[in-house]
């Protein structure tokens, strides 16, 4: 038996051997319950401490600090006072020392003379002519032209169906995206570029800046504050986000924000997905450390729990002694500067006036 013959028999026994192959390609469901489970908590457990952070925060501005200030005013308001007037004062004279030292730093002349110089009396400035009347009737408010600061939802304009073409919210909308009007696109690109064609200025938007300007407009119904009853500080907080948001083109962030109404609203997570609850979960986590981080700095004043602080005549002399320590240091800086002042203006008193020096025209030859 020859070789070659060897070789093929050792192939089809391995051949024979081999399973069938598979050539199913059903479906496999796969339970993704734990996973969303995890998320959910991750969610919650993210949302409370948020929560219970902004309460100890909120706490802290509306009921401690404004106490506290109070009860500082009432013990120590003299002393406040002397320390206020005084910095002021030390401000006003450091900053004639520092121009006094940058005079001599740069043009290289005495202490004297630069206080002279800093301490002169500015030149006299022509008057100058009386602006120009305004234009005529196609300006100003007598024109017709509308003020463009003017809020477009007052009182009086009402609230209507979304769907109504007399909102007053309708008129915000062409004015925002240029429904209507002059070219203006999502996302603040107003007009069309010099070189456009009209045949690419009149083509529908993209899908990813239609979709912008669909949620865009879904939050300015929910969040915008003159459609508000009351207007919550959360909600004021999603409202500046959404406006950067729309600015930024970002869709998915405003996704974000009408999710978060959507369940503040609702109350539940339910119809959220798993991968847009796990974006507002790692938002959460954010604005938690900023909100310890704030927290943290907040402890180190003395008006932290300052309602419910039992031992406030310990806090008064601690605060007595803090700025009876301010006052004195205060003082010994503002007579080191009284007196270093003092001895500039006596030695420009003994100076003779500067005479202004001419100076020759360049050639217009030689500009070097």
């Amino acid at each position: 038996m020859t070789t070659r013959a060897i070789r093929r028999k050792v192939r089809r026994q391995a051949d024979e051997s081999a399973p069938a192959g598979n050539h199913c390609r059903a479906l496999v469901p796969a339970d993704g319950t734990a996973i969303r489970k995890k998320i959910k908590a991750a969610y919650e457990k993210a949302r409370r401490e948020v929560d219970q952070s902004q309460r100890v925060l909120d706490q802290f501005q509306q009921q401690d600090q404004p106490q506290f200030t109070r009860w500082l005013n009432s013990h120590f308001g003299a002393t406040l006072t002397e320390l206020r007037e005084l910095a002021a004062k030390l401000s006003a004279d450091e900053a004639l020392v520092m121009m006094v030292e940058d005079e001599v730093m740069f043009n290289g002349v005495s202490y004297a003379r630069a206080y002279q110089r800093v301490t002169a009396p500015p030149p006299e400035q022509p008057e100058s002519p009386p602006p120009p009347p305004p234009g005529g009737a196609g300006q100003g408010e007598r024109g017709g032209r509308r003020n463009p600061f003017e809020n477009p939802f007052g009182p009086e304009a009402g609230w209507g169906d979304p769907n109504d073409p007399e909102d007053p919210l309708n008129a915000f909308f062409e004015q925002l995206f240029g429904e209507g009007g002059p070219g203006r696109r999502p996302g603040g690109r107003s007009g069309t570029a010099a070189g456009e064609s009209a045949l690419d200025a009149d083509a529908p938007p993209p899908p990813t800046a239609q979709r912008l300007k669909e949620l865009y407009r879904t939050l300015v119904r929910l969040l915008h504050p003159d459609s508000q009853r009351e207007m919550t500080p959360q909600k004021t907080e999603w409202w500046h986000q959404a406006q950067a948001a729309y600015e930024a083109g970002d869709v998915a962030q405003l996704e974000v924000i009408l999710t978060l109404c959507e369940i503040g609203e609702s109350g539940t997570t339910a119809h959220t997905s798993a991968s847009l609850l796990q974006r507002i979960t790692a938002q959460l986590k954010s604005s938690l450390r900023e909100l310890k981080r704030q927290l943290t700095e907040r402890r180190r004043e003395p008006a932290w729990n300052f309602s419910t602080r039992p031992d406030r005549h310990v806090l008064a002399d601690q605060v007595r002694r803090q700025l009876t320590a301010d006052l004195t240091l205060m003082r010994q800086r503002s007579q080191e500067m009284q007196r270093l002042i003092a001895d500039w203006k006596a030695a420009a008193e003994r100076l003779k006036p500067e005479r202004k020096r001419k100076t020759k025209p360049r050639d217009s030859e030689f500009l070097f």
